[in-house]
């Protein structure tokens, strides 16, 4: 088997593997390669240094990609979960990113998955050191709070300069979405109050979200942005939403 080699990428970044995963929630494994994208078009125009922050971090997915491959075009990293389980699962995989007892005790579980293949346990811990030995040259405030992201206006308000909003709302999989008649709030949970106080808050140079292909939001978005749509990844559609 091929080991890993040269500069980190979106595919070393892999949840369950590399990447600790709140199994216990059932929370979905976001693909890095939709981080990576999301990021990606933020992040292709030249501008000066912006707080990145995922309103519904999980796992930190989003997060963990922007620190790595991102970092000398971010101001500070936020994260906020209003589940405690998976935002904890957020702060391990940033602490295994930064001390060497957190790496030695990642790499100590994935020696212990239960898997014969001894070759694709090495290769996962290699992407581990990896990843840990480039994180070590990253200097970036992360902040992860639990928060419910519905009232995300009054955060905001407290963050000096521009914000990127960046994120994969949780509603695209449970039973939040029930579409009926034409675009009501009820249809989409609490995606709709979180939109809201988005769209209020004056820093918010932009925001990305990605749903799943087969829920489509734009009708919903266009009532509050200027929608632009990215195409997409991994059953997922990205929209880059601005302020009219």
């Amino acid at each position: 088997m091929h080991l890993p080699q040269g500069p980190v990428t979106y595919k070393y970044i892999e949840v369950g593997k590399t990447l600790y995963q709140a199994v216990s929630t059932r929370t979905p494994r976001f693909p890095p390669r939709v981080a990576y994208v999301m990021l990606n078009s933020l992040f292709e125009e030249e501008r000066e240094p912006i707080t990145v922050y995922d309103p519904f971090c999980g796992n930190g997915v989003i997060l963990c990609t922007a620190y790595l491959l991102f970092s000398q075009k971010i101001k500070k990293i936020i994260g906020t979960d209003l589940h405690p389980v998976v935002l904890e699962t957020a702060r391990r995989n940033f602490q295994w990113l930064k001390e060497q007892n957190a790496l030695e005790e990642r790499l100590r579980a994935i020696q212990a998955y239960k898997t014969e293949n001894d070759e694709l346990k090495t290769s996962y811990q290699e992407r581990c050191r990896l990843m840990f030995n480039h994180a070590q040259q990253v200097h970036l405030d992360v902040e992860l709070l639990q928060r419910d992201a519905t009232q995300i206006q009054e955060h905001l308000a407290s963050i000096d300069g521009e914000v990127a909003l960046i994120t994969d709302p949780p509603y695209a999989h449970n039973d939040h979405w029930n579409p009926r008649d034409g675009l009501k709030s009820a249809d989409f949970g609490p995606l709709e109050p979180f939109l809201q106080g988005v769209v209020e808050a004056p820093n918010v140079a932009t925001l990305l979200i990605c749903y799943r292909v087969d829920q489509p939001i734009r009708k919903l978005l266009e009532t509050y942005f200027a929608v632009t749509p990215l195409g997409g990844t991994k059953g997922r559609a990205i929209y880059r939403c601005e302020r009219r």
